[in-house]
């Protein structure tokens, strides 16, 4: 070894010496242009350029660019190694496979594409990298490449061995090769590993037949063998994963192959043989026989999943059976397989027992899991024959879960016709979970790829409605139709049912005639939620029918809260719109149809106020629902309903109403009833209700009526706040009392409001003017009022007579009001109490202030907090006081009212405590009180004031009085009427003081009131009048109540000076001088203002001495309401003026009267003169306004003073002198003594004289 290393520079200076010693090893010449030499272990190493090795037999010789030559002295010893190692690179080797298929080695090519050379017989080892392996293929006319980076090749003789490493262009997977074979290739052996190969690349370009792999990896091995150049028996030991392969007209996936495989070919035929893995083992048996060639199949155990989907990439096998193998990932085994066939027949005969069989769904293909059973068949069909067993049927692609099957037994037969194949069942019986029945029918995959064909019958038995739910065609159905049917059929049975489909399942669900599917099924005590917020029905006796893609539901029986149904169909067209059509009528009771649509979309807005009512009777109903399934918020809805005898009961709102009956309608937006008959506290009348968008407003909630006759305490007897309503409103009337329940805009706080509205025709109003009204008059009243009342706000508005605004008082919180006389509403309210402002043409000022003081001095309650009101015609006790101005300050201890108007003005005091003690204290600049005669004047006085502001009011009452009867056109008067208006044991005590006192046209002066209440009334312990030139003093008492009372006073009149007295009585000019005295003990109806001579039933008694009776007009019948004597005088034809010259004079004037049926009557009247004595006797109508009297005059002179008939009138105070002054007017005849009877009327008296003893020739005078 130290020699050759000593000795190689010398070899690289002799090349020609190394290339005849390289030509003798390899026995062929072999040149080259230079040599370099290098030492190694195992021994030299020459580099070579340029290198040229001839051919044997003539051939092209080999060009390489280099070569290198090592020298293995180990070959000199060891017989598997050769001294020359002959390293090439870069050399391209042809392997051939003819079309015999027989396999050859065409040589090596230096990359030149000519250059082919056969090495022949070289003694040498043959060490080659870079290697390009060509294979070119004469039965498939393919080529392939391979490369070899590391290959060795040793030559012993006509033995050629080689080992190596191999690997696709741009591919890592490397394959391990090594093997032997003859020199010529007819025979050898080749074992071929691979590890973690990926078989997709590695065989990118390999296609059999339009067959490859499409993806796979894993490890093998092989071993080949072969003879005569054709391969005699090989074996693979295999184990991949995720192996596809790709088809003409598809790809097909398993999850791995493992297993042994064995091809063995022999003389009388081929054997293949298979061993998996798992202890499966198969063998075929392929015997020739001539020309025509049989086949035997036997096998154990098989595993079918990696099997089975090769079957998908024949050709013969239709495109959706092949996606379905493909696909489904089938799986099984067979326990047991045999199969016969031959060339001439095909299968002869096949049999099979299996367990675990199933395939996934694909597409709209099913799938099926476990089953077990046997196979039976021959080239023409087979059967698959089903025991009874378990199983799970998978359709998701048309159904949305799998059927877990409990039982499924029966056969299923596939065969092949005109290419198409057809699986049909007869009869295929099965059950689940609450299902059950039978299918009939056939599949058939067409050899196109045209969709599953399929004619089925499906008849089911007893089962739970749930189960349907399992039946809805997803593809088909629209997503919400699925969750209606879902979540509506919550439960039930189905009695029987039967389906049947027939067409290309590619055009379900059916459509213009494209196939048929029809199912019909009976069910029963169906519990249906049919959509999302409205009540379920239950209890539901139906016919279901499905057509096609629609569904028809004909019910006959079914309630739903209590509402039971007669009859409904429900109807979806088409689920792929998603609408229901639901049709239902039925009957219930009131407490049902309201439980149903507080339950319901129609009032779920307002269940707070539906909550409270209570609602008995009977009724029926009929509804159309259309629900879009998609979006059941848009649902369409049109019902009608009737009830009957219904009592509606709301304590909360303190509302009954009795035996509602009539028609109502509803639909998707509210509910409403329009004319119902009903009762409200025994009276008929008729009820309005809308609910939701039925309003017409979207903030109502609720909104109901009830019109009838009522009375106010009808209405309000319930609402302990609104009684007192009662005490003012007497009658009935029309009234429409409204509900309405609104959203306030505040999250969900809602508020809820009472109206009452009525023309108050019927009812008469006993609140004072303005407010008072008679029953025949029509007003119009508004009274809004939040509920519940406690703290509520009302408003109130009576025509354009008042306006009020209210707060309502609660436990803690006391009220607050204001009232407004006129038609402007009022803004603001005061922190508690009453406020009064405003104007009105006429006001009942004591009416008012009675109610005034009860507000301030009622108790602990709030009282009066500011009154400030002007009228045009202002009624103090029935008297009229034109332009009044009133303003009341309440303080701490009492209350302050001012009054002014021209005939009244002055302070009124009113303690807020104790008032029935301390009484009212009035301290008045003036006072002056018309006369009864002179109340009528005052009040059109009053009234002109008022001027325009009354004219519509008075158009009112003129429109009113003319509808009334006659007896009630005209008003009354004071005199014929006894309604004070107010209770005079209502009056609080009373402490009057006056500066100026007048009684119509008497002027009375300072006077002075003092009264106090009673039981019975009003005590009036002292009225005092004193002036210059009278004195009055009166005590009595006013008994009654506001509707009738009456008044006794004592009165005692005296004057010095009678002329006086009666110019401050306003009678002046009627008397002259004279010391008066009077008494006056009379009752009358009414209160003390209402004081009328024609109304009182008692007495008066005058005396009047020294006096003259004036020769003037007189006013006696003014001061007494007794008669008029302005045309006396003139009517008298008799002539006295020679006797009393400018008057007569008198002594005294004596008499008494008594009143009574609107008469006064006298027996006693003297007038006593120096002239003449005049005795008046007899009656003076006052309220006929006639006389039927005598006159008798007794002369006193000496000669006869001529003596006529007096009129006999008066009363207070000189009543005799006046009453004849009218018949002094004209002077006394010269006669001795005479009497007269007078007759007729005030205006017109007659005077007959009536003394037999001296016969009159004159006639009556008039």
């Amino acid at each position: 070894m130290a020699l050759g290393q000593l000795l190689l520079p010398l070899a690289a200076r002799y090349p020609e010496r190394v290339a005849a010693l390289i030509s003798e090893k390899v026995q062929r010449p072999v040149r080259f242009a230079s040599l370099e030499g290098f030492w190694r272990p195992s021994g030299p190493l020459f580099v070579m350029r340029d290198v040229t090795i001839a051919s044997t037999g003539g051939g092209e010789p080999l060009h390489l660019p280099q070569a290198a030559v090592k020298l293995d002295f180990g070959g000199l010893v060891l017989p598997s190694r050769h001294l020359i190692n002959l390293r090439l690179r870069d050399l391209r080797l042809g392997l051939r496979r003819a079309a015999d298929g027989r396999w050859s080695i065409d040589g090596f090519d230096a990359g030149g594409g000519t250059q082919k050379v056969s090495l022949g017989n070289v003694s040498a080892d043959l060490w080659l990298s870079n290697l390009h392996l060509d294979i070119a293929d004469e039965t498939t006319h393919r080529q392939y490449g391979l490369v070899a980076d590391q290959l060795r090749i040793s030559m012993q003789g006509a033995i050629t061995r080689f080992g190596g490493t191999l690997r696709r262009e741009n591919v890592s997977s490397l394959l391990t090769a090594a093997g032997t074979f003859a020199t010529d290739g007819s025979n050898g052996r080749v074992y071929v590993k691979g590890a973690d190969i990926d078989f997709a690349a590695l065989t990118s370009d390999f296609e059999f037949d339009g067959y490859a792999l499409a993806a796979g990896k894993g490890s093998f091995e092989s071993w080949l063998d072969w003879r005569d150049a054709r391969v005699v028996r090989a074996t693979w030991r295999v184990d991949l994963d995720n192996l596809a392969v790709r088809g003409p007209a598809c790809t097909v996936s398993t999850a791995g192959l493992h297993g042994i495989v064995d091809l063995h070919r022999r003389a009388d035929g081929d054997r293949i043989d298979w061993a998996g893995r798992d202890g499966g083992d198969l063998a075929l048996l392929l015997p020739h026989a001539g020309n025509r060639s049989d086949g035997v199949l036997a096998g154990r155990n098989i595993d079918l999943a990696p099997l089975l989907p090769w079957a998908g990439v024949l050709p013969q096998m239709s495109p959706a059976l092949a996606r379905w193998l493909g696909e489904g990932h089938p799986r099984g085994r067979f326990d047991q397989l045999r199969a016969d066939w031959n060339s001439d027949e095909g299968v002869r005969f096949a049999h099979a027992t299996f367990s675990g069989l199933g395939i996934d769904a694909s597409g709209r293909l099913p799938g099926v899991s476990a089953l077990k059973g046997e196979l039976f068949g021959d080239g023409e069909a087979f059967v698959l024959s089903l025991p009874t067993q378990a199983t799970t049927l998978d359709v998701t692609g048309v159904f949305r879960k799998p059927f877990v099957m409990s039982s499924l037994g029966g056969d299923i037969a596939v065969y092949k016709d005109d290419g198409d194949w057809h699986i049909g069942v007869d009869p295929l019986d099965f059950r689940g979970e609450g299902y059950g029945g039978q299918v009939r029918g056939e599949f058939v995959l067409p050899a196109g790829d045209g969709g599953p064909f399929v004619d089925l019958y499906v008849a089911l038995g007893d089962g739970d409605i749930t189960a349907a739910k399992l039946f809805w065609p997803i593809h088909s159905m629209s997503e919400a139709a699925q969750n209606w049917l879902n979540r509506g059929l919550v439960a039930g049975h189905i009695e029987s049912g039967a389906a049947l489909v027939r067409g290309n399942l590619r055009d379900f669900p059916f459509k213009n005639q494209e196939g048929r599917f029809e199912g019909r099924a009976v069910i029963d005590d169906v519990v249906l939620d049919y959509g999302t917020g409205w009540p379920r029905a239950e209890g539901v006796s139906a016919v279901a029918t499905f057509i096609d893609n629609g569904m028809y539901v004909e019910a006959s029986d079914g309630h739903s809260l209590g509402n039971a149904v007669s009859s409904a169909t429900a109807a979806i067209p088409d689920f792929a719109d998603g609408i229901l059509d639901l049709r239902v009528s039925g009957a219930g009771t009131g407490a049902s149809y309201l439980d149903f649509v507080k339950n319901s979309p129609v009032g779920s807005g307002s269940r707070e106020a539906l909550d409270k009512m209570k609602l008995g009777g009977t009724g029926d109903f009929g509804f159309n629902l259309l629900l879009p399934l998609k979006n059941a918020k848009d649902f369409t809805l049109q019902g009608k309903a009737s009830i009957k005898d219904a009592d509606l009961v709301a304590d909360a709102w303190k509302l009954r109403l009795d035996g509602i009956t009539g028609p109502m309608s509803f639909d998707g937006k509210g509910f409403s009833a329009k004319g119902l008959r009903t009762s409200f506290h025994g009276q008929p009348a008729q009820l309005d209700v809308a609910i939701a968008d039925a309003t017409g407003d979207p903030s109502s909630m609720v909104a109901a009526s009830v019109t009838g006759a009522f009375t106010v305490g009808e209405m309000v007897g319930d609402y302990e706040n609104l009684k007192w309503l009662s005490d003012v409103a007497k009658g009935r009337g029309t009234f429409k009392l409204g509900f309405d329940l609104r959203k306030t805009g505040q999250g969900d706080e809602t508020a809820q409001t009472l109206r009452v509205d009525s023309d108050l025709r019927g009812v008469e109003l006993t609140m004072p003017t303005p407010v008072k009204k008679s029953a025949n008059l029509a007003t119009p009243l508004s009274v809004t009022v939040g509920l519940p009342v406690d703290g509520a706000r009302l408003d109130l508005a009576l025509g354009d007579i008042v306006r009020g605004r209210l707060r309502l008082p609660t436990d803690k919180v006391p009220i607050a009001a204001a009232f407004n006389l006129g038609s402007t509403a009022p803004t603001t309210l005061p922190a508690q109490g009453y406020a009064f402002g405003g104007h009105a043409s006429a006001l009942d000022v004591s009416g008012w202030v009675q109610y005034v003081v009860g507000l301030s001095s009622g108790g602990s309650g709030p009282g009066l907090s500011s009154l400030d009101l002007t009228a045009d015609d202002a009624q103090v006790f029935g008297q009229h006081f034109a332009g009044m101005h009133i303003v009341a300050k309440p303080g701490p201890q009492e209350l302050a009212l001012r009054v002014d108007s021209d005939g009244m003005a002055g302070q009124l005091t009113v303690p807020n405590d104790d008032l029935r003690r301390r009484g009212i204290t009035a301290r008045m600049d003036r006072l002056w009180w018309p006369s009864a005669d002179d109340a009528a004047d005052a009040a059109k006085k009053g009234k002109a004031v008022a001027g325009s502001a009354t004219a519509t009011a008075a158009a009112l009452a003129r429109t009113e009085s003319a509808k009334a009867p006659a007896s009630a056109a005209a008003p009354k008067t004071p005199s014929e009427t006894n309604e004070a208006g107010v209770a005079p044991a209502s009056l609080p005590p009373m402490h009057l003081q006056v500066t100026d006192m007048r009684l119509g046209k008497a002027r009375l002066g300072e006077a002075r009131l003092e009264t106090w209440p009673t039981d019975e009334g009003m005590h009036i312990d002292q009225l005092r009048a004193q002036s210059k030139n009278v004195q009055i003093t009166a005590s009595g008492d006013w008994n009654g109540d506001e509707k009738r009372s009456r008044t006794h006073l004592a009165m005692d009149f005296a004057s010095e000076d009678v002329a006086r007295m009666f110019d401050a009585l306003g009678f002046a000019g009627i008397l002259q001088g004279g010391r008066t005295e009077a008494r006056l003990d009379a009752t009358w109806p009414g209160g003390p203002s209402a004081l009328a001579l024609a109304n009182m039933d008692g007495t008066l008694k005058v005396d009047v001495a020294n006096g003259r009776i004036l020769e003037v007009q007189p006013g006696v019948g003014r001061l007494f309401g007794l008669v008029s004597v302005t045309e006396l005088p003139r009517r008298l034809s008799l002539d006295f003026g020679d006797v009393l010259g400018k008057g007569f004079g008198f002594d005294s004037i004596t008499g008494d009267f008594r009143f009574a049926d609107g008469n006064a009557t006298t027996q006693n009247l003297k007038i006593r003169g120096p002239a003449a004595e005049i005795t008046i006797t007899g009656r003076a109508g006052l309220k006929a306004r006639d006389y039927d009297q005598e006159v008798l005059v007794v002369p006193h002179l000496g000669n006869s003073l001529p003596v006529v008939g007096a009129l006999a009138g008066g009363p207070v105070g000189a009543a005799a002198g006046l009453a004849v002054q009218g018949l002094l007017g004209h002077g006394l005849n010269q006669a001795a003594r005479k009497r007269y009877k007078v007759t007729g009327s005030w205006d017109k008296p007659v005077f007959t004289p009536i003394d037999k003893g001296q016969p009159s020739t004159a006639p009556p005078l008039q």
